[in-house]
């Protein structure tokens, strides 16, 4: 059994033991009355979103605010912790590729179960394997002046790992839990810089945490 296989037994699984009245969609009508089970709370409304104002892209020559110019060496950035949504994701096709992603490994982002997620992945692209990500908020702690406008302190940059990315993220976590902080509720200050990477001919760029520290 490879990879993708193994992935869709345990997706299918973990959607077979979620009680059948969250498992049926479309849900019924509110008017109706009918639904069983507690309503959607904030909480659950909330879950894996992403509000941010502009995202922060990363290439072998440095970072990028959304489309904007020039390219960034690094910036000074404030991270909540307790605010990264940890994710699952399957990329499958090509211009452009489809990302397909999960919370929870029961169900995906749009509605299908997860399962079925990485079935389609598979039937478009026999390689495709889900792999280890999150969603992060990145709140810039100073101003960035670009060449023709100012991006201001309290801007929310979104980051989206990619397949090797999250190792930057992986390396954070282990780093902060030596050093006897949370990782999973800490709030810090951090330089974010670029790494580049090589490999099978190509060439790109991660996100570098470089120094950090916890934050009130």
């Amino acid at each position: 059994m490879n990879n993708i296989d193994a992935a869709i037994n345990a997706a299918t699984t973990a959607a077979a033991n979620v009680p059948q009245e969250a498992a049926n969609l479309p849900a019924p009508a509110p008017q109706q009355n009918t639904a069983v089970g507690r309503p959607i709370g904030m909480d659950d409304a909330m879950a894996g979103a992403v509000v941010v104002d502009e995202w922060l892209k990363v290439s072998e020559h440095g970072l990028q605010i959304g489309s904007k110019k020039p390219l960034l060496e690094e910036i000074k950035a404030i991270i909540d912790m307790s605010d990264i949504s940890y994710t699952e994701v399957v990329k499958y096709g090509q211009n452009p590729a489809t990302y397909r992603k999960t919370t929870d490994r029961v169900m995906s982002q749009d509605g299908a179960t997860w399962a079925q997620a990485l079935s389609e992945a598979r039937s478009v692209q026999s390689n495709a394997r889900p792999y280890k990500s999150a969603d992060v908020n990145i709140e810039l702690a100073e101003d960035v002046k670009l060449k023709e406008e100012t991006i201001e302190a309290g801007t929310v940059l979104g980051h989206s790992f990619s397949t090797t990315g999250f190792s930057a993220l992986a390396k954070l976590v282990k780093a902060m839990r030596k050093a006897g902080d949370d990782p999973a509720t800490d709030r810090i200050a951090v330089t974010i810089g670029y790494e580049e990477k090589n490999g099978n001919g190509n060439t790109w760029g991660i996100l570098e945490f470089r120094e950090w520290r916890v934050v009130a």
